[in-house]
């Protein structure tokens, strides 16, 4: 006899399509990313929460592995603000030249 617990078949519901889509937006894949295929894991458990107890756990969960992943995302903007002040600068300073 097999005494090992039956595993259940998590869907993806309209959790798991919303984490995902964030993670698209984040550049982040989870095939690459531990903390978001934990995240893509939870949100499957969201979506498939047996009970508002499990439901509660897995959505806290999946609050705590956002916020990591949203934190080590690679950032959208490249450069700071001193980067495109100097940018803007250089351009006057091109304007500048081709108008002299």
């Amino acid at each position: 006899m097999d005494d090992a617990p039956k595993r259940r078949t998590l869907r993806a519901g309209a959790v798991t399509k919303a984490t995902l889509a964030q993670l698209v937006d984040l550049g982040v894949k989870p095939e690459d990313n531990a903390q978001a295929a934990a995240a893509v894991r939870l949100a499957k458990e969201l979506d498939c929460a047996p009970d508002p107890k499990a439901a509660a756990a897995a959505a806290r969960e999946l609050r705590m592995a956002m916020t990591v992943v949203v934190a080590a995302a690679p950032s959208k903007e490249t450069g700071d603000r001193y980067d495109r002040l100097a940018a803007k600068r250089q351009e006057r300073i091109a304007k500048a030249r081709g108008a002299g």
